[in-house]
């Protein structure tokens, strides 16, 4: 649960928000889109736990090394769950942790996932809704874990064993119907009017494209992300990436992500555009290695 001190950061700073507002002074991201408010915790390939402001990426407002893996282990996710205003992570073995943000120490949760991880750069996002954790992977993995154990989620109950969510493949007439796809990141968004409905976004690797998994929110008849159908929005336009990292914001609704180059090192830092795909380069992250994972703080101090 978030400390008494995150608690009256949120207030106070949507206090703040309000007064600017009145005064017809609020700050604006790059391109005027929207208050340049939020900011993004990240998870470096060294495991240092960073953050810094989305319209100044370049800037670290404090760097912590990451507390609480087992050897060997590597982070593949990082989200921030609504319902408990915490953090979640994702290791390389199974294990799902809580994050505190002001210490940087994870503690485990329940048991290890018990399904098998496949795939190298992963997709790793809160459903709101449902409120479960979406993961997906550019080895073509589709499946939800339960963040009360850290538990996946049997796809099919009619079936025995353990399933798996639908096999992830562009629905005909597509352009991408019948090929691979390579999914490397995941967010879904917050309709504010209506919290029972959401869009579940994704990035595909390989031709650098904004997805929908699942329908629209809004759109009928109503798709589930379950399913694995997906849906081409549009190309991001920013180049080639070897992985990357999405969110959207809860209170702002504008999307991030980081782009992490095929050379190696600093990753772009990106505003996406859901309707069309398009990405507008805001800069590099001022960290010198990739991002293996990275979270919008709704409560940033």
């Amino acid at each position: 649960m978030p400390t008494l001190t995150r608690v009256s950061a949120l207030r106070s700073l949507a206090l703040a928000a309000c007064v600017l507002a009145l005064a017809g002074c609020a700050a604006t991201a790059p391109g005027g889109v929207g208050p340049a408010r939020e900011v993004a915790l990240a998870v470096t390939a060294s495991h240092q736990l960073v953050a810094f402001h989305a319209a100044q990426p370049q800037h670290l407002l404090w760097r912590r090394p990451l507390q609480g893996l087992q050897p060997g282990e590597t982070v593949l996710g990082l989200d921030h769950r609504v319902k408990n205003e915490t953090f979640y992570l994702l290791g390389s073995s199974g294990q799902l942790y809580t994050l505190d943000p002001d210490t940087a120490v994870l503690t485990p949760l329940g048991r290890p996932v018990g399904a098998p991880l496949t795939g190298r750069h992963v997709g790793f996002d809160f459903n709101p809704v449902a409120d479960r954790l979406r993961v997906v992977s550019d080895a073509g993995m589709n499946l939800r874990l339960h963040p009360d154990t850290g538990e996946a989620v049997d796809g099919n109950a009619e079936l025995p064993g353990w399933q798996p969510d639908g096999p992830l493949q562009a629905v005909a007439g597509d352009p991408l119907h019948g090929r691979p796809v390579s999914l490397v990141a995941a967010a879904y968004s917050y309709n504010k009017a209506n919290p029972k409905i959401t869009t579940n976004y994704v990035i595909e690797a390989y031709r650098g494209l904004l997805m929908i998994q699942g329908s629209r929110e809004g759109a009928t008849p109503v798709v589930s992300p379950n399913t694995g159908q997906l849906r081409t929005v549009g190309p991001l336009l920013a180049g080639p990436f070897a992985s990357a990292q999405m969110d959207i914001d809860i209170l702002t609704d504008q999307a991030y992500a980081a782009l992490n180059p095929l050379e190696g090192g600093a990753p772009r830092w990106v505003r996406l555009d859901v309707n069309t795909g398009r990405a507008t380069v805001l800069g590099t992250v001022g960290v010198t290695e990739p991002l293996l994972a990275m979270a919008l703080d709704p409560q940033p101090q």
